[in-house]
């Protein structure tokens, strides 16, 4: 690394003094592109040297498609160094011609982000309608070569309709270097179905991702966490995992939800010990909180932020989905 260093301060001094600013937009754009590689990198140096991954150990997620109440929600789990650090990016952005693998030429919509993340990776919605939610999900195999999960769900920012949702995921062509589920509906689908979607590195000389899509029809609902549970696959981060177990063994103890506040009321469970659904013990030596909880309500077309304990607080804002 340092070689690396030495070799761009030599070339550095012999670039023109009017190009340097794009010589550091280059480097500043390879920088956040590694950031983006948070699973691909940390788990091939597993097998390069046994370097441990120091990562959040996930976020819970819950659709009910009631004949009521019709909720996406979702707990946004990170390391406590990420507190305070993230914030809304809401995005018009038009181009003059289409751009980018899916022809784009008009993107708007809201993402939660961390700072220097690309949008899309955590809860988000665009002006088609389109509502989605990430669970980070870690496969114990992950591809080199292929997309990462977090340009995949930056393209999912676009789609128009479903069909257009699972081309972007689906990545023909190329195909998703590790993995995630993504919860999502579309506001103006007059099926009123959700949907769960689990998506897996691809395999051997294949050239799109493994995906599984599971309906989530009116009258019931679907929970899902950090781990595979419909692809068969070996999977990393045991941690995760169990935290995983602990979580959907929680929410399975409960009666089905059948309004918004039973979703509330779930999201904010403190039970389970080290592995519960809501992570606060209101000290700063926890590696992993709860920094958000978003509730998306598809009646009223709205979007709901807490940072604390949904169960006992108010949302700090609550914001229109604003379609096209």
């Amino acid at each position: 690394m340092s070689d690396g260093v030495n070799m761009f301060h030599i070339c550095y001094q012999y670039i023109p003094h009017d190009s340097r600013p794009y010589i550091a937009l280059i480097v500043f754009a390879l920088k956040l592109f590694l950031l983006h590689m948070d699973d691909i990198l940390p788990q091939s140096l597993k097998y390069l040297n046994s370097t441990p991954k120091k990562q959040a150990i996930g976020c819970s997620s819950i659709i009910l498609n009631g004949p009521k109440d019709r909720i996406l929600a979702h707990t946004e789990d990170a390391l406590t160094a990420t507190l305070n650090h993230y914030y809304f990016v809401v995005a018009h952005i038009i181009n003059d011609t289409p751009q980018g693998k899916y022809n784009v030429k008009e993107e708007r919509f809201m993402s939660l982000c961390y700072a220097g993340h690309l949008p899309g990776y955590t809860m988000s919605y665009n002006h088609h309608g389109l509502v989605f939610s990430i669970n980070t999900l870690s496969a114990e195999i992950l591809r080199s070569g292929k997309t990462p999960r977090h340009f995949i769900t930056r393209a999912l920012l676009g789609a128009e309709n479903f069909e257009q949702a699972l081309k972007v995921l689906k990545d023909e062509g190329v195909g998703a270097g590790d993995g995630c589920s993504i919860n999502l509906t579309f506001l103006n689908d007059s099926s009123a179905t959700c949907y769960n979607i689990e998506m897996a590195p691809t395999l051997g000389t294949e050239k799109e991702s493994r995906l599984d899509i599971k309906k989530i029809a009116p009258s019931n609902f679907n929970c899902h966490a950090n781990k595979y549970e419909r692809i068969k696959i070996e999977q990393a981060n045991q941690i995760m995992l169990d935290s995983s177990i602990s979580r959907m063994k929680t929410f399975m103890a409960y009666n089905p939800p059948k309004t918004k506040k039973d979703v509330i009321t779930m999201l904010g469970d403190t039970s389970g010990g080290t592995h519960c659904v809501f992570r606060e013990n209101l000290c700063m030596d926890e590696e992993v909180k709860t920094i958000a909880v978003g509730v998306f309500d598809l009646n009223e077309k709205t979007f709901a932020l807490y940072s604390d304990n949904p169960r006992h607080h108010e949302p700090h804002v609550t914001l229109p989905l604003i379609l096209k």
